[in-house]
């Protein structure tokens, strides 16, 4: 969510500098202990709900999501970023929402089959988020509307939240193509017909003519 919204991160980050400075001046933690550490939280959030304690439950899975971006925001403030901590970040969140989930569904609060539909959806947004650099967000931050709701309705907004997501993030991508196409001055038969010609001429061969069909 940082991510996408930069002054919400700076804010955060500000919010949370002195415990990031102890922790890892103080401590020696890494953003990726903090980042495991989360995924701890919220295995045992997972599993609580499971058991039936849906508010001590939720309680973690806050818990779980505070640390989720304090690995992030201490990354930034100490110079630590790096790609291999972002995949890490994501495998993790995307195994919490997993295991999250699925203690909804061993509770008794919603059917496994709706919650595979949930965990799909996902999937596919989390396929694509990086090239269209947009996600819906609508994930574990979800799950606190089943203190209102029905949380069988909190997982069908979910599914379908993340599945127009994914719509959403494919029409980006294609119109993200559609700008490059036009920035090449031409279609796929055209820009294809370039790179031919392009490497024709580097070889010092004679670029073939393209045919209609």
């Amino acid at each position: 969510m940082h991510e996408r919204i930069p002054a919400l991160g700076r804010l955060s980050d500000a919010l949370v500098r002195p415990p990031l400075r102890f922790l890892h001046v103080g401590l020696g933690v890494t953003p990726g202990q903090v980042t495991w550490s989360a995924f701890i939280v919220s295995a045992i959030a997972g599993g609580v709900i499971a058991a039936g304690h849906v508010g001590l439950g939720l309680g973690l899975v806050a818990l779980g999501q505070v640390l989720d971006g304090m690995d992030g925001a201490m990354a930034r403030e100490f110079g630590l970023v790096s790609a291999a901590g972002k995949r890490l970040d994501d495998v993790l969140d995307r195994a919490s929402e997993v295991v999250i989930f699925l203690g909804f569904a061993a509770g008794g609060q919603v059917s496994l089959g709706l919650v595979l539909l949930c965990l799909v959806a996902i999937a596919l947004v989390t396929t694509v988020a990086h090239r269209a650099r947009y996600d819906p967000g609508m994930k574990r931050f979800a799950l606190y509307l089943g203190i209102w709701l029905p949380f069988s309705l909190v997982f069908k907004v979910i599914f379908l939240a993340n599945l127009a997501g994914y719509v959403i993030e494919l029409l980006i991508i294609d119109c993200q193509f559609q700008r490059v196409m036009d920035a090449l001055g031409g279609d796929l038969d055209t820009v294809a017909s370039r790179a031919i010609a392009m490497q024709s001429q580097q070889s010092g061969e004679a670029a073939p003519v393209p045919v209609d069909q």
